[in-house]
Order: C-alpha cells, then sequence, then structure tokens
C-alpha cells in the first residue's frame, strides 16, 4: 500500500486551555478534520474493540440479520442497505455496520435489546463496551468544550460549557457507536473501490478509529481534491511509553456547522479500499445534542460575524430545529432497502 502523507493537524488535547482551544479552532474551521493526541484510550482497549468487532461480523449472516436496524438507529446494516452517496452509488454502499444507541453516559448503559448474545448485559464485552462508551463522552466533552472556548462564547451565556450543557451524560439524543467492516476489493470489483460513497456526518462531532494498514479514508480538501489520511503515530515518547492508542481522527459534523453558521466545517469524506487490499475495519462515535436541544444563535462573535443575514434575537426558540428532528430528516435520506 502506498504511504501517504497526513493532511491533517495533530493537536494534543491533554490540557483545557486556551492555546489549545485555538489550534483546535483553527484545524476545525479550515480542515473540518483533525488528529487527535493526549486522550487516556490505551492500544489495547482500541485493539481490543476491533477483535470484537471482527468477532461480530464474523457471525453468520442469519444470525446478524435478527437485529436489523430500527429507526431509532440501532443495529445491523448490511450491505448495500446504506447509501451515503445516491448520485453515484447507485447500488448502495459495499459494507456492513452495527449500530450500539440509546446511550447512558453515566453508566455506558446502551440500547440492551439490540445486542446479541456476544454483547449481552453481564458479559464481559458488555462491561467493556460500558467502558469505552464513557470514554467517548469523555472526550468528545473535551472537544466541545475546546470548541466553545475558541468560539470565545459568552461566560454569561455558558462559555466553555455551552456545548457540553447540551450534550449532557444523562441526556437523550440519537448519539450511537457504530462498528463498520469494508470486505477487501477484487480486481472484479475494482471500479467498485469507494466502500462509503461521498458524505457528511449529521451530528455534532465524530471520533473515528482506524487500524494501521487498514487505511481508506479521503477527504476532499480546500483545494477541491480527494486527499487520503493515512493512519498515524503519537510522536510524544510518553505517550508511546504509558501505551497510549495512536491519535484519533475527529471531525465536524452537519449539526455543529449550521448551529455556528458554517465556521466549522463538515467536510466532504469518502472510504475508499485498493485493488487486492485487505478488509478494513472501523470505530466510529457520532456524538449528537440531546433531542430536544433547539439549535438557537451561539452566543459567539465569531459565529455571529459569520452570519449571512442578522440574527433576529427576538426569534422564539421553538422556531428552531430541533437537534432529533435535523438528525432523523438526513437518516431518513440515506437508507435504502438492503439485501
Amino acid at each position: 500500500m502506498t504511504a501517504h502523507s497526513n493532511p491533517l493537524k495533530v493537536v494534543d488535547v491533554s490540557q483545557l486551555t486556551q492555546e489549545t482551544a485555538d489550534k483546535i479552532l483553527d484545524g476545525f474551521t479550515t480542515q473540518g478534520f483533525l488528529f487527535v493526541d493526549g486522550h487516556d484510550f490505551t492500544q489495547q482497549e482500541v485493539d481490543h474493540y476491533f477483535e470484537l468487532s471482527e468477532q461480530f461480523f464474523q457471525l453468520p449472516k442469519e444470525e446478524k440479520l435478527k437485529f436489523a436496524i430500527n429507526h431509532e438507529d440501532c443495529g445491523y446494516t448490511t450491505f448495500n442497505q446504506e447509501n451515503l452517496d445516491p448520485e453515484t452509488q447507485e447500488k448502495g454502499d459495499p459494507k456492513e455496520a452495527f449500530n450500539f444507541g440509546h446511550f447512558n453516559f453515566v453508566t455506558g448503559d446502551c440500547d440492551k435489546t439490540m445486542l446479541p448474545d456476544m454483547f449481552a448485559d453481564g458479559t464481559e464485552n458488555y462491561a467493556f463496551i460500558q467502558k469505552m462508551t464513557k470514554k467517548m463522552f469523555s472526550l468528545g466533552t473535551q472537544i466541545l468544550k475546546l470548541l466553545a472556548m475558541g468560539l470565545k462564547i459568552d461566560e454569561e451565556a455558558g462559555g466553555s460549557n455551552w456545548f457540553s450543557d447540551r450534550h449532557r451524560a444523562s441526556g437523550t439524543s440519537m448519539t450511537s457507536m457504530r462498528m463498520l467492516h469494508y470486505p477487501a476489493t477484487s480486481k472484479m470489483d475494482a471500479e467498485m473501490r469507494v466502500r462509503a460513497g461521498a458524505h457528511t456526518d449529521y451530528g455534532s462531532i465524530t471520533l473515528l478509529f482506524q487500524k494501521q494498514g487498514q487505511e481508506g479514508l479521503e477527504i476532499f480538501d480546500t483545494s477541491d481534491k480527494w486527499t487520503p489520511v493515512p493512519f498515524v503515530k503519537s510522536t510524544n515518547e510518553k505517550y508511546l511509553e504509558e501505551g497510549r492508542a495512536a491519535p484519533i481522527v475527529i471531525n465536524i459534523a452537519d449539526q455543529l456547522s449550521a448551529w455556528t453558521n458554517n465556521v466549522l466545517k463538515s467536510t466532504l469524506h469518502r472510504v475508499t479500499l485498493p485493488t487486492e487490499g485487505q478488509d478494513r475495519y472501523s470505530i466510529v462515535f457520532f456524538f449528537d445534542a440531546e433531542d430536544s436541544v433547539r439549535m438557537v444563535p451561539i452566543p459567539s462573535p465569531i459565529v455571529a460575524a459569520a452570519a449571512t443575514e442578522e440574527i433576529d434575537l427576538n426569534k422564539d426558540e421553538s422556531e428552531y430545529m430541533t437537534a432529533r428532528e435535523y438528525s432523523e430528516k438526513r437518516f431518513r435520506e440515506t437508507y435504502v432497502s438492503g439485501h
């Protein structure tokens, strides 16, 4: 596989400082994507999550289809059931996925009715998922706090907690954890090397874990071309000695982009695989605002300056779309009948 240079900034988010916030904001207002280092995921934890993912996708198709995805975005999607780019992907995306949802981030619990026996409550696997879910929420919250600081949100309105107050641990949202499997391509289907069509994500931010040697993510960059995003290792010797996982890809999604008058960029991206490449597995955490949160104007001078028209501060809050309404609209546009 050809090695590619890294087009994304790498930001250490271990410290909640204005300097870090400014770096985060710079990356998300230009590229919309970042590599984040200084998190607290160990490589052992990430490797184990990928092992569980592979074990699930190796189950018989009949077993996986018992947990077919529901209207709450929980469950299994089979090959070609999801179509992220209907204009170019006539048959849907050649991948399969399994979503966890309905999280309580205080406990790490999710919708247990949509889990196969290997992830059932009371098992070691379920306890592991609970732990990883809480860690995902913690890192996502750290990023949201840094974004609020970077956007200089009015302290009287909530300051650094403005976004995190709308993504509470006990709140109800369409946040989901997703395991993905992209089978290897071959010469016979080389023309179908796009495994997830060009799309943007729907919620606030997305965390992506990918394995070394299984790259495939591409972003549509500022020069209007598709650019591969490689796997990168941390350059921090301390983190390496501690056994921390590699930097994690994080990107801005549509909800947060719209909420900030497009100050934060929700960038087009896709997944491709090379001919004769190996299978790709990835783990994604889609972090959404709470269902009932209204997408009201953000009290940020940077966001206000980017508005294309004057913001009506007297507009009733009920007139703004909720986070759930927005996500459900995008969800309906994405799925087609699978087989």
